[in-house]
């Protein structure tokens, strides 16, 4: 709308306008009664608001029905006021069009409002957690379009203080986190790769002697103590997956430093990351028992497996294949121990496992694969010496265990009971429904038991069960079959079971059997009840081992 020249000369004569050029109005009766200095047309709407801050600030485009309330919008975007409330002189046709339409534009907003119920807070509101009071000071107490400008420079201010104090504490808060991000992983590398070092660990890495670090439980609790970590890991690793010896204790430990072999582990480490990826390269802790004249040798020149120059089998060429046999179960390699009460725990790849599902006796390694494992996964059979490195070797000691009060004689009474009636028991469990509840179990059984050694094996088989065959004299060694090869007498390897269970007979006689005794010359200790075997195939779960210990 132009202003007409004769109209300009009567304009020098009216009262100026609060507003001078950035009024609002668009009512022309306003205009012919109040003169805007440099006579902006009236038919356009001022595009941005310059605040007394020196900041030139776009217009929202809700204006003053804008529903948001995070200051920091507020603090970048004008917001014209009164646009809902001409003044009263404001009253011709025109005026009331553009309020219709202002209305319709609410009307719009509210519904963009209850659609996106999200984004109420425009670009998300921002939570303030600050200890100065003064942040609360900019809270909205009255609609941003009913502030006066005073107030609404004030609040902008105040945002802008806030906003920054707000990013000056993220920045801290961030460089705190990545500070300790970073302890935690230099903590995890010292671990990972031997940097956390007991004393003159240091020195004997860089040589090639041997050293035996003895270890032993402390009441302290010493944070970051070497020693401790060592022997921490040794015991928790030996109680985790203990079963059949439950009165076992660890003593001490020998944390084991050989630098030779240390080198060899970690190069095979690399070459097996390269080969089959990251996750294939992380070893695994297991147990290994042999006899106490062997875990020196070993400790100082590594294990010696099939192919090697020295290489012999102590018992026989390997169920699953013709390799070292390691257990992440102490119970399966206490069996091989004969009379000692050390076992040598190791770090050992596994790599890319094979997994048995049936004997493979003498088999080498499986192509494509770098270890077998039995069909239970108990025990994990090795091909590659640099594979192991022998760690730790964890004296424990076979005792009475903790207090526990004896069976009452009502206890005892009821037993007997139940066991002058196993026969029953046996002929229910032969009728029990084949299920492989016994996968990993080896058995020995010492005295009658309510059927035939023969019909028992075929029991036990049928449940997944191994029935191991030894005919060990007093004193415990291994005993000759009686066969004979090429005019040489051929011997049984022991088989050492995890469970032996001893008729009430045996257990109670006055003199111990050869059997039983020539067991407790190899440190076998707990022994169970017949009615083990019959009640977890009735119920179809292994019960639980110490319900059934004789007494």
């Amino acid at each position: 709308m132009s202003t007409h020249p004769t109209k300009k000369v009567k304009l020098e004569d009216l009262p100026q306008c609060p507003y001078g050029s950035k009024c609002y109005r668009k009512n022309p009766a306003h205009f012919n009664e109040y003169s805007h200095s440099d006579c902006v047309s009236t038919s356009v709407t001022p595009k941005v608001v310059k605040t007394d801050t020196n900041k030139t600030l776009p217009v929202c485009p809700f204006g003053a029905t804008c529903y948001r309330k995070n200051l920091l919008h507020f603090a970048q975007y004008s917001h014209p006021f009164d646009l809902l409330n001409p003044d009263v002189d404001s009253s011709d046709e025109e005026e009331i069009k553009q309020t219709n339409k202002k209305n319709e534009i609410i009307n719009d907003d509210k519904k963009r409002k209850k659609e996106s119920e999200e984004e109420v807070d425009g670009d998300k509101t921002e939570e303030y957690d600050s200890n100065d009071e003064s942040v609360y000071d900019v809270k909205l107490e009255k609609t941003f379009s009913k502030m006066t400008d005073d107030e609404k420079r004030l609040m902008i201010e105040r945002a802008f203080e806030l906003k920054e104090k707000l990013q000056e504490k993220l920045k801290k808060t961030r460089e705190e986190t990545e500070k300790r991000k970073k302890e935690i992983e230099e903590l995890q590398h010292k671990i990972s790769e031997g940097v956390l070092l007991m004393e003159g660990e240091e020195e004997i890495l860089k040589g090639t002697k041997v050293k035996y670090f003895e270890l032993f439980p402390e009441r302290n609790c010493k944070q970051g103590s070497a020693a401790e970590l060592h022997f921490r890991l040794a015991e928790s690793q030996f109680y985790r997956l203990l079963s059949g010896y439950t009165t076992a204790k660890v003593t001490k430990v020998e944390y084991v430093c050989n630098p030779i072999l240390i080198n060899k582990f970690n190069q095979a480490r690399e070459e097996l990351k390269k080969k089959r990826g990251e996750e294939y390269s992380y070893p695994v802790l297991a147990f290994h028992g042999t006899a106490v004249t062997n875990i020196q040798p070993i400790c100082e020149n590594g294990f010696k497996v099939p192919g090697q120059e020295g290489f012999t089998h102590a018992t026989d060429t390997g169920y699953y294949g013709r390799g070292a046999y390691f257990s992440e179960y102490p119970g399966f390699s206490m069996g091989y121990i004969k009379g000692s009460t050390k076992l040598l725990l190791c770090q050992i790849l596994q790599g890319k496992v094979y997994h048995c599902t049936q004997l493979i006796v003498g088999s080498a390694l499986i192509d494509g694969y770098d270890s077998h494992c039995s069909p239970s996964k108990q025990e994990l059979i090795l091909f590659r010496s640099d594979h192991i490195l022998p760690q730790y070797i964890v004296h424990y000691k076979l005792d009475a265990g903790e207090f526990k009060y004896a069976a009452t004689g009502a206890t005892k009474e009821a037993i007997k009971k139940k066991l002058a009636k196993i026969g029953k028991l046996y002929k229910k469990a032969v009728a029990t429904k084949d299920k492989k509840i016994f996968t990993g179990y080896n058995f020995a059984f010492i005295g009658q038991m309510a059927d035939t050694p023969l019909a028992i094996e075929a029991l036990v088989k049928r449940f997944g069960g191994h029935v191991c065959k030894n005919t060990v004299p007093f004193g415990g060694t291994i005993m000759t079959t009686g066969l004979f090869v090429n005019g040489y007498a051929a011997t049984v390897p022991f088989d050492p079971p995890n469970i032996i269970i001893c008729s009430i007979a045996e257990y109670e006689a006055t003199t111990p059997s050869t059997e039983l005794q020539a067991y407790k010359n190899m440190n076998y200790y707990v022994f169970y009840r017949e009615d083990f075997l019959y009640d977890s195939i009735i119920e179809g779960t292994v019960k639980t081992l110490e319900d059934y210990v004789h007494d």
